[in-house]
């Protein structure tokens, strides 16, 4: 898998203000209209999304990365990069959400023990603020690297501060301190396992059809910490519906030291299945757009 985060995110700020102006005081109508031009500039320009897309979609069964599914699959990661201006801004409202196997974290949140909610980049991550917030009114802190897509990442958190508080900056040394502390406390943990560092321990899980590395880490951390691991897919289905669906990956019980190797393996590659399940059926919904089977452009 390459190095995802030598991949520059490719926008300019007023592009991305222009378009946070429409959905907030024009229409989401109009703003998503304004995706075509703009999904059509990216497929022009950038031949690493195209080949990215195109590398991922000639694995998916059914599909062939043909041009006009390039555009597609581009166009429906602009339309969730747009509808996270709305969750941001509380506006869960103009959104259709059906919440699925929802029990499974009803049944860990009573335990009162914290949980870690393992994404990937597959449909909106954003959506599971309106699963903690409207549901369950638990504190929920998300864990990621904000360097990455920096100017993207500061426009977004300029419509909502007290949500950009809320996040664990991975590149901080306290990093997992302060996850430590919010699970101690109950609390929800959301972070994606799907792009690995280049220098952090990997796992090599079959995934559509090949061998590809994922990282260790949330799996060893949840297994070191006690804590159980609810894998969580926000898929986003077109117009105005997205899809919430849970998966229990790990109960939170101690692996025996001769088996925690093998067994953190085990729910890795059961994560890996419960990613490759939901893009096969929600095959636009995958949005690692870099070259992660590393065919090389």
């Amino acid at each position: 898998m390459s190095e995802w985060t030598d991949h520059a995110e490719r926008s300019n700020t007023f592009t991305l203000k222009l378009i946070c102006y429409i959905a907030l005081n024009v229409s989401r109508g109009i703003a998503r209209l304004l995706l075509w031009p703009i999904t059509l500039y990216f497929f022009v320009s950038s031949a690493a999304s195209r080949f990215a897309s195109h590398q991922y979609l000639q694995r998916v069964p059914g599909y062939n990365g043909s041009a006009w599914e390039v555009i597609f699959h581009i166009h429906h990661f602009s339309a969730v990069i747009l509808d996270r201006v709305y969750f941001l801004t509380d506006q869960f409202d103009r959104f259709k959400i059906d919440v699925y196997d929802e029990e499974q974290l009803d049944k860990v949140i009573s335990q009162e023990k914290g949980a870690i909610l393992l994404g990937s980049h597959v449909g909106s991550f954003e959506v599971l603020r309106c699963l903690a917030l409207r549901r369950h009114k638990i504190p929920l802190k998300i864990m990621m690297y904000k360097n990455h897509n920096a100017m993207i990442t500061r426009i977004l958190d300029e419509l909502n501060p007290e949500i950009a508080k809320s996040v664990i900056n991975l590149a901080n040394p306290t990093a997992l301190f302060e996850m430590k502390e919010t699970l101690e406390k109950g609390n929800l943990i959301g972070m994606l396992g799907d792009r690995v560092l280049k220098d952090e321990k990997k796992i090599s899980c079959f995934f559509l059809g090949e061998e590809v590395n994922f990282p260790a880490g949330p799996f060893k951390l949840a297994e070191m910490l006690s804590v159980p691991v609810i894998g969580f897919f926000g898929i986003y289905t077109g117009g105005n519906r997205y899809e919430i669906h849970h998966k229990l990956l790990y109960d939170g019980q101690k692996i025996p030291r001769d088996q925690r190797e093998k067994t953190i393996n085990e729910l890795m590659q059961k994560y890996v299945k419960s990613i490759e399940d939901n893009v096969k059926q929600h095959p636009y919904n995958w949005f690692n757009f870099y070259d992660y089977w590393e065919d090389k452009l």
